[in-house]
């Protein structure tokens, strides 16, 4: 499926700043209806970008764009989120589930907080089931329609440190965060256990890891020494993955399958 009418409509969550707002953008450079669906109304104290400003520069750019809050934490904001842009637009062809909830360390299993634990679930991943569930009957009704999952590497399996290892061996906790690196591996699952399903319905759902990517966040934690930015891709590659998988009519072929942003980038014809 090619999704890049002037009539055809998406919706990319987490579009306040960084990759989703890049995605956003772009997609309403071409002529796409964007939703920009994300919590943050009021300006973050540390990082800059709200829904309003995404929506804004999407229209600057001339394209056609709205805002609606939504926490995806909240299934009634989920369901409010479908509600409304059916009602405005009529139809739902593309859904980016980029939103995320990042926060945590790499405690001691005896340590973890069980809360945030939830917290990290509902945001990564019952969050983007319940969206993917609420507009696959307007994209089936469409005839079909593309559903992109960000994901993470941290989502990866990786080889067991041997026995002998010390703690300076592992990797750096900010990349092995547990409660998210666990949900990013059921969200790569649950992509790849609906495909044959949606398949059916002329629905592509692909998982794109991103790699480690220069936000706004990781600017901030490159100034705080946490990381080191400088090392980061620019937002540009998953922005022009995403848009490629949603816009080329490819998306099928990798349905059910994870895209590593920087290795699709490098096979894109220049």
């Amino acid at each position: 499926m090619t999704s890049s009418a002037s009539s055809s409509t998406a919706i990319v969550t987490g579009a306040s700043r960084g990759i989703g707002k890049q995605i956003a953008l772009e997609l309403g450079r071409r002529g796409m209806n964007v939703v920009v669906a994300a919590r943050t109304v009021e300006a973050h104290r540390r990082l800059a970008g709200t829904v309003g400003e995404t929506v804004e520069a999407i229209r600057t750019a001339g394209g056609t764009s709205m805002a609606v809050r939504t926490d995806m934490a909240v299934p009634e904001d989920i369901a409010a989120l479908v509600r409304t842009v059916l009602d405005t637009f009529g139809r739902i062809d593309v859904l980016v589930n980029n939103a995320a909830q990042t926060a945590g360390t790499w405690p001691k299993l005896v340590d973890m907080d069980v809360a945030d634990w939830r917290q990290q679930f509902e945001t990564n991943l019952h969050g983007p089931m319940l969206l993917m569930k609420a507009v696959v009957p307007a994209m089936t009704e469409g005839g079909g329609g593309v559903i992109v999952n960000m994901t993470s590497g941290a989502g990866d399996l990786t080889p067991v440190p041997p026995e002998s290892a010390t703690a300076t061996d592992r990797p750096t906790p900010a990349g092995e965060r547990v409660a998210y690196s666990a949900s990013k591996a059921a969200l790569n699952r649950l992509a790849n256990v609906l495909a044959p399903e949606l398949r059916a319905a002329g629905i592509a759902v692909v998982n794109v890891d991103p790699g480690f990517t220069r936000t706004e966040l990781v600017d901030l934690m490159g100034a705080k020494g946490v990381v080191d930015a400088d090392a980061a891709v620019p937002m540009d590659v998953p922005m022009r993955t995403v848009v490629d998988l949603v816009t080329s009519g490819n998306a099928m072929r990798h349905t059910g399958r994870i895209i590593r942003a920087a290795d699709y980038v490098a096979a894109l014809a220049p």
